[in-house]
Parts: C-alpha cells; sequence; structure tokens
C-alpha cells in the first residue's frame, strides 16, 4: 500500500472535525417569517414585537385615509373594495378563487363596520371595529398583541 493511501484515513480523520465546526459556524439562513409575523411588523414599525391599541388604532387610522379616496371622510362599499376588485382583475387563473375568497371577505367585513346600514364606513366606525377586533385577539387583556396571539386567534376561527 502506497504511503498516500495509508495516511489518506488519517488526514480524514483530522479534517473531519475542522468541516463540522466550519458548518455549525457558517451564517444560518434567516429564519422563515409567517403570515402572522409579517403582519404583526406592518403594525410594529418600530420592531417591539408587540402592538398596543394605541399602535392598531394609528395603523387603522392612516389605513382608513388611504380608503378615503375622495377626502369626504367615509369610505363607501366601492371605495372599501376597490382595491381587492383591482387585485382580482390581474390575478391570474391559477390565484383567481384566492383573490375571490378575499374580496368576499372584504364584503362581509365591510357589512361588519357599517352599523348604520347606511353603505358607508366613518372613521368612528371603522376605529370601533379596530378596538372590537383588538379585544378579540388580546384574549388574556395584556393590552398588547403579538405574533403568536394572532395564530391563537387565526386558528379559532
Amino acid at each position: 500500500m502506497s504511503p498516500v493511501l495509508r495516511t489518506l484515513p488519517l488526514v480524514l480523520a483530522l479534517l473531519a472535525p475542522i468541516s463540522a465546526y466550519a458548518q455549525s459556524n457558517a451564517p444560518q439562513p434567516a429564519p422563515r417569517h409567517d403570515w402572522a409575523d409579517r403582519y404583526l411588523a406592518r403594525l410594529d414599525p418600530e420592531r417591539k414585537g408587540f402592538v398596543t391599541l394605541q399602535d392598531a388604532e394609528r395603523f387603522a387610522s392612516a389605513q382608513f385615509d388611504r380608503l378615503d379616496k375622495n377626502r369626504d371622510g367615509v369610505v363607501d362599499h366601492d371605495e372599501f373594495v376597490a382595491s381587492a376588485k383591482r387585485s382580482l382583475d390581474r390575478a391570474s387563473e391559477a390565484r383567481k378563487a384566492q383573490v375571490q375568497r378575499s374580496l368576499d371577505r372584504r364584503e362581509t367585513l365591510f357589512k361588519t363596520l357599517d352599523q348604520h346600514g347606511d353603505g358607508k364606513v366613518t372613521k368612528d366606525e371603522y376605529l370601533a371595529g379596530t378596538r372590537e377586533h383588538f379585544a378579540e385577539i388580546d384574549a388574556k387583556k395584556t393590552g398588547m398583541i403579538t405574533a403568536a396571539d394572532l395564530r391563537t386567534a387565526h386558528r379559532g376561527l
């Protein structure tokens, strides 16, 4: 047997721990964030890891202002569903059913928020809906919502 072949097992035995060490210290891929993490990140720009009712109201107020295209202080049905309808028009055949469900949920939400049944949602109605939804998700009554709270509430639907 040649000297190289005799020392090869020794060399491999010596290099294996180095390779394992290098792999364990290699940069790990970033953890994949699920829908709850992404949603929370939208509401929590300061990255506290939780959202308070004030954070949720601030976000909802800005969202209402974006929906109120004609700036008349109310969001009518057409304004409320406009973006979902545009998404449906642009959706591929593979995604049409998913986008249609989103539009259907938006229609249901509009009816829920329209407390007076007049086909319009005021900012007060919109914020009242936000407060009610926050209270439902904050089941432990801590005054904060985390991504885990969002997941738990979603499973309860």
